[in-house]
């Protein structure tokens, strides 16, 4: 036993020493914080686009301008709602109607649980003027000045050799080169790109779609056309589409005598939707945001396990194959045997995956700690939920479990390899195995006890992945207890033939043995 903790100290040893452990660490958390700040500052940066209005029907022109500047009280209202959260007095991250009581936290919970309704409101009571001056009493005395955030959408006027009366087609032959970027529009003597062409036909209410008319396929020339090179913004034509067809149907609503105002406070009236937990203690039944965070919580735990656990094999294995291309693992088995050599090994990169996790997790706190923000002040509530569930106990099993079952096969294949060109083209098909429990983990969280997942749980290769991502869902009994008992059994039984393949393999030079005459290498020492 002396012999394999001595080993064991000097794989960890020789690991944690090393600039290429510590660069393969920190790289994770620097990447985390990098993209944390990237995003921020896109979502800060997105450039002011212009848009051309042609309106030859002379109808919509103002839908048009009601859905841009809706579209930018929406952006102004959460960010004000951000700027709250940030700077009041009194700070509740449990955003739920049941803890509000105040005008303050409605707001932040009317945007948290239907923006809709909350812009409708927003607009109603004055926008940002009024709330600024009903937020003022719950601020903080050093909070800054609100900026509001600049209107990303800005009308821009028609080049001059645009006749707006022509037709769609030549309007749109003209414009080609604007909206390729070809040319760029001139506003306020600054050239700029046109992001957006708006055109609506004068005879565009012909083709509105009423209930028992057939559809019209492939008319692109009928309807309100939108002509944009960015394909993947959809905040400006949906805006401008639903606001369109809400003039409509309010046009409609006045032709068949209908109170529009009377429609809309039906439209907006809702009843309260509790979601509730049957397993909740008696008053406690009420599902929280705590409670959404620990149902998808095992995802997270699942994709640190994996990540962790392939670090510390893919460690395992090329300090294997290395130490037997420079004879090294010879000098250490004329001092140890081969079972202790193969024991320390495994413990000792094991400590350095411990080690990868710990400092992963040092990061992440040091993170949320020194960098204050809403979306960290909302990390670290999530992060004080997560471990004051029960989660971490199944964490720590399944991620012991998972490595003894994986690092005794990947330990098996470095013995066999001389190279690890050799090594990578066998250890594939043990990494392919591991990506498909991570592939499914969207899937088995809104499903945890499926039958299928139910049945895939017992494969023991899947078992530390799969049950851990069922942990928060209750799983049953008999799941829990006998696919543990079967992992365990399949623990002893993967050591037990990795430490014979290992004894064999590890002094062996030339090409890996094949399949056949390992079988019958291990048949001869049973």
């Amino acid at each position: 036993m002396n012999m394999v903790r001595l080993i064991a100290l000097r794989e960890y040893l020789e690991n944690v020493r090393t600039k290429g452990f510590w660069i393969g660490i920190l790289i994770f958390p620097v990447i985390f914080t990098a993209m944390y700040f990237l995003q921020s500052a896109l979502a800060r940066s997105t450039p002011t686009r212009y848009y051309l209005l042609i309106d030859q029907s002379g109808q919509y022109e103002q839908a048009v301008a009601t859905a841009i500047e809706r579209e930018h009280q929406s952006r102004l209202l959460q960010e004000f709602v951000n700027y709250l959260l940030e700077n009041r007095k009194e700070q509740n991250l449990e955003l739920t109607a049941a803890n509000a009581s105040t005008q303050i936290d409605e707001l932040i919970d009317e945007v948290d649980a239907d923006a809709v309704a909350a812009l409708d409101e927003w607009l109603d009571a004055g926008g940002l003027d009024v709330a600024l001056t009903m937020a003022s009493p719950y601020l903080r005395e050093d909070a800054p000045a609100f900026e509001p955030p600049p209107s990303q959408f800005i009308a821009a006027p028609l080049p001059a050799d645009i006749d707006p009366a022509a037709s769609p087609e030549q309007i749109v032959q003209h414009l080609r080169p604007f909206l390729s970027g070809e040319r760029e529009l001139l506003v306020d003597n600054q050239r700029v790109s046109l992001f957006a062409l708006i055109l609506i036909p004068a005879d565009v209410d012909a083709a509105i779609a009423r209930p028992g008319m057939p559809p019209r396929l492939n008319d692109l020339s009928s309807g309100v056309q939108y002509w944009a090179r960015n394909l993947t913004d959809s905040r400006l034509p949906d805006a401008i589409a639903d606001s369109i067809n809400s003039t409509i149907r309010t046009r409609e609503y006045r032709n068949q005598g209908v109170d529009t105002r009377i429609v809309r406070n039906v439209q907006h009236t809702r009843i309260p939707f509790n979601r509730l937990d049957p397993t909740a203690a008696e008053g406690e039944e009420a599902v929280s945001m705590a409670d959404t965070f620990r149902q998808f919580a095992p995802i997270g735990f699942a994709y640190l396990m994996f990540l962790s656990l392939m670090q510390s094999v893919q460690y395992l294995l090329s300090n294997t194959v290395e130490e037997k291309s420079n004879r090294i693992i010879e000098v250490l088995l004329a001092s140890v045997t081969s079972g202790e050599l193969m024991m320390g090994k495994l413990v000792g990169i094991g400590l350095s995956g411990l080690t990868t996790i710990a400092v992963w997790l040092l990061s992440f706190f040091l993170f949320v700690s020194l960098y204050q923000s809403t979306q960290t002040e909302l990390i670290s509530e999530i992060i004080n939920i997560i471990l004051g569930s029960e989660l971490i106990p199944w964490f720590v099993f399944y991620y012991f479990a998972g490595y003894a079952l994986y690092s005794g096969m990947f330990l098996a294949i470095g013995s066999l390899c001389n190279t690890l060109k050799e090594a990578q083209s066998l250890m594939m098909p043990m990494i392919l195995i591991q990506v498909i429990p991570i592939a499914m983990m969207a899937f088995v969280v809104m499903d945890p006890n499926n039958t299928l997942v139910r049945a895939m749980s017992w494969f023991p290769l899947f078992t530390p992945y799969l049950m851990m991502n069922r942990a928060a869902a209750d799983p049953p009994l008999i799941d829990v207890v006998g696919t543990t008992i079967l992992l365990l059994l399949s623990i002893v039984l993967v050591l037990w033939l990795s430490g014979k393949i290992f004894r064999h393999g590890v002094l062996r030079t030339g090409q890996p043995p094949r399949f056949s005459e390992m079988l019958r290498l291990l048949r001869r020492d049973v």
